[in-house]
């Protein structure tokens, strides 16, 4: 059995405000062309589908078409796509019994009383089933514990690691009892999972900001039970996690900030054995650059000289400077910037004055600053949530709905939303 593992499309997404529509139909095109060519058994999108709770036109119809497509000319047996923390769990699952006869299952939040819809057993070529999945998406505070009265926070941190282990194994044991029902024997398990395990690296500290359950940012990889493949989604560079290299981070397909540019970004082909217990056979398919970003740094002296070669070769390139070494004012070298590329295919997204970030005994380093050109504003609607101890666990869900429809009625109302760049 062989599928594929990617995550973190976050279709929609802006740099600096700069459309990426075409980038991502560009990923579309790419993936596609990668299933007619590898013919898995399954695709499993681990989260983070969309870049917002209240997608554009634009950003849906890039998804439903890809999703038609892969059906339309049978690509895979199976898609299996999971909400993330971007994602807004009530708009994904909306055409989900449509989906169904796409032979496409979407879990965009957990019911506790309805663990089937995790568990979903893929036939292989020869029509008999090969592997099982349990489908887990993104964990909300409210899906694992409740609030008790007298509770301090080691407490709450506690409920949350039991909760957290408590529904990865019930579905785990879920995901075997149904693969014995249909195939008379243990088959190799895949569990999804969008979050952010412990011993996992960031790329860095404002694209992928970790989604934290409740107060706990970094979940223990040993809560999780024994399954043949871990789908990650969330973080936006590959990797596996140290010590189980079976649990993977596929990363996004796109870079999502300037400190990304140059990463090499992949989806995931596993190939598993025919039994339980087997390892996979794990390799990266390596996703091309389909705009180029890069992060220049330096003296003024320095990026001038960088900037004049970037428009000598030629390329399109989008770029942010960062002003690591100089003194005095640097308003004259800002001034300067448009002249330098002037007339040519590099475009100068971002500028900052990164002197004034070098870090102090005592003080925040620059790693810990986030600035608000890198979240969305459900992002900063959730940090503000999250500053407040006298909202509960519940109202915090009900109020980020609300936040979600109320960004969506803005969506539909604006004119100017999404538009294409110039």
């Amino acid at each position: 059995m062989k599928i594929i593992h990617t995550s973190d499309w976050h279709l929609g997404a802006r740099l600096h405000d700069q459309d990426r529509q075409a980038e991502h139909e560009a990923f579309a095109r790419w993936l596609l062309e990668l299933l007619r060519r590898e013919a898995p058994d399954a695709l499993v999108v681990a989260g983070d589908i969309f870049d917002t709770g209240a997608p554009s036109n634009r950003s849906q119809e890039c998804y439903y078409s890809l999703l038609a497509a892969i059906c339309g000319e049978a690509l895979c047996r199976m898609v299996v796509v999971i909400g993330g923390n971007h994602d807004s769990p009530s708009l994904l699952e909306a055409p989900a019994a449509a989906l169904e006869h796409l032979r496409t299952r979407v879990i965009g939040a957990i019911d506790a009383a309805d663990l089937e819809r995790q568990v979903v057993v893929v036939d292989g070529a020869d029509g008999r089933p090969g592997l099982v999945i349990g489908a887990v998406p993104y964990l909300r505070e409210g899906d694992l514990r409740r609030d008790q009265a007298g509770e301090d926070d080691a407490d709450r941190q506690a409920g949350l690691r039991d909760g957290f282990r408590r529904h990865y194994e019930a579905v785990a044991n879920l995901a075997q009892q149904r693969a014995r029902e249909r195939a008379g024997r243990d088959l190799p398990l895949l569990l999804t999972g969008h979050l952010y395990l412990g011993g996992a690296t960031l790329s860095d500290s404002t694209s992928e900001r970790a989604p934290r359950v409740g107060n706990l940012a970094a979940l223990p990889p040993a809560l999780l039970p024994a399954a043949d493949y871990g789908a990650l989604g969330h973080l936006h560079s590959p990797q596996d996690l140290a010590g189980a290299p079976f649990w993977r981070y596929s990363g996004s397909p796109l870079p999502m900030s300037f400190a990304e540019a140059g990463q090499e970004k992949a989806v995931v082909v596993v190939e598993f054995g025919p039994a339980p217990g087997t390892p996979p056979v794990v390799r990266l398919e390596r996703v091309p650059v389909f705009q180029r970003l890069e992060q220049v740094q330096g003296s003024p002296e320095a990026i001038a000289e960088r900037l004049r070669e970037l428009v000598t070769a030629g390329e399109s390139a989008w770029v942010e400077v960062q002003v690591t070494a100089a003194e005095g004012d640097l308003g004259p070298f800002w001034a300067s910037l448009p002249g330098l590329v002037e007339g040519s295919a590099v475009r100068i997204l971002a500028h900052q004055d990164c002197r004034r970030y070098a870090a102090t005994p005592g003080t925040r380093d620059d790693a810990t600053v986030v600035s608000l050109d890198d979240l969305t504003p459900a992002d900063v609607f959730g940090l503000r949530l999250d500053d407040d101890p006298t909202v509960s666990a519940e109202e915090r869900q009900w109020l980020g709905e609300l936040f979600t429809e109320v960004l969506k009625a803005v969506d539909e109302t604006d004119p100017q939303r999404e538009r294409p760049a110039p």
